[in-house]
């Protein structure tokens, strides 16, 4: 997860207008069919067309078969697509269609038995002009166009957060930073509890493989110390006893601590982490971990620098270098 964004979705803008659906590409025409006997008059006159006897109803079922034989004597198999089947004058007298999908050819051959008209109040006819149907479409109202889309940001409320260490650091608080949050007591509680430190682990727990592990704050404790001094106490998953705040480690954790502690929460031993408690979380941390960072980085960089410039100044006079040392070596020699 991104520090600074949130898991994007296009989401479809809703304007209030009834939209038609995806099938209202397809203009569906009413049209009565003139019926021979048991079959309509453009079936009966196929079959006829093309030498079998119709004194006796066919199946649906048996017609189809005949189609698909036809299909292939004729080779009227579409050239692109396979399973689609370009009509000739015969099959668009039937389907009114150019094209029409392999495996419709049953369906569509319903409403042309006498038998199954009861069940329809019209006959449709679809008309599927796909080499008109750009045209067809400048005609659709504007209820029917495709709606604008909007880029906009949504959470899913009810995903669980994936543990992985970019996930981790963004809730992730060194000991150091610990230090620096008790400076203002009123906000380190809620700042604090919900975030994750590291520890040392158990020495006597023999299935621990990592030296130290990756622990969640679930409260705090305080406690009266010498002088009137109050020491804060973190109760912490999976540790039996109260840890405070010079336990705490001040390194960043590796990818086998998250491993274990991903195993740890898979386990059942840690409630799992939605993932708007963790955004929620690392929106309210984001900017002292920000600044913690900022002054690690600047605290780091003249070293950096310093030892930049020493092997600058090693590579660009490696002759006096060597010079001097043997001089070093002679005078203590």
């Amino acid at each position: 997860m991104d520090e600074n964004t949130a898991p994007e979705f296009w989401l479809e803008e809703y304007s209030g207008k009834t939209l038609s659906s995806v099938s209202l590409k397809r203009k569906a025409k009413s049209k009565k069919l003139e019926f021979v006997g048991w079959g309509s008059k453009p079936l009966i006159e196929f079959l006829e067309s093309i030498g079998k006897d119709t004194s006796k109803q066919i199946s649906q079922h048996d017609v189809t078969d005949i189609i698909g034989k036809y299909v292939n004597d004729n080779n009227l198999i579409h050239r692109g697509k396979k399973k689609r089947i370009v009509c000739d004058e015969r099959l668009y007298s039937i389907f009114g269609r150019k094209t029409i999908s392999r495996i419709k050819v049953y369906d569509l051959l319903e409403t042309h038995y006498a038998e199954n008209q009861d069940a329809w109040d019209d006959d449709l006819f679809f008309s599927s002009e796909e080499d008109n149907l750009c045209e067809e479409q400048k005609g659709l109202s504007l209820e029917r166009k495709t709606p604008p889309k909007k880029n906009v940001f949504e959470t899913p409320k009810s995903c669980f957060a994936a543990i992985v260490p970019d996930n981790i650091k963004l809730v992730y608080l060194k000991k150091s930073l610990v230090q620096d949050l008790l400076k203002d007591f009123e906000s380190f509680e809620a700042k604090v509890v919900g975030s994750f430190v590291r520890i040392k682990s158990d020495p006597n727990y023999f299935l621990q493989k990592n030296s130290h592990q990756l622990v969640l704050v679930k409260g705090l404790k305080k406690t009266s110390g010498n002088n009137d001094n109050t020491d804060i106490l973190l109760q912490v998953s999976n540790f039996v006893k109260d840890v405070s705040i010079s336990m705490l480690s001040d390194d960043n954790f590796s990818q086998e601590e998250c491993e274990d502690l991903h195993q740890r929460i898979k386990n059942g031993s840690l409630k799992r982490l939605t993932v708007v408690e963790l955004e929620a979380k690392a929106q309210i941390l984001h900017a002292d971990i920000t600044k913690h960072w900022l002054a690690a980085e600047l605290t780091l960089l003249p070293k950096l620098i310093d030892r930049a410039n020493e092997k600058g100044w090693r590579r660009e006079y490696p002759f006096r270098i060597s010079v001097c040392y043997m001089s070093r070596q002679i005078f203590f020699d």
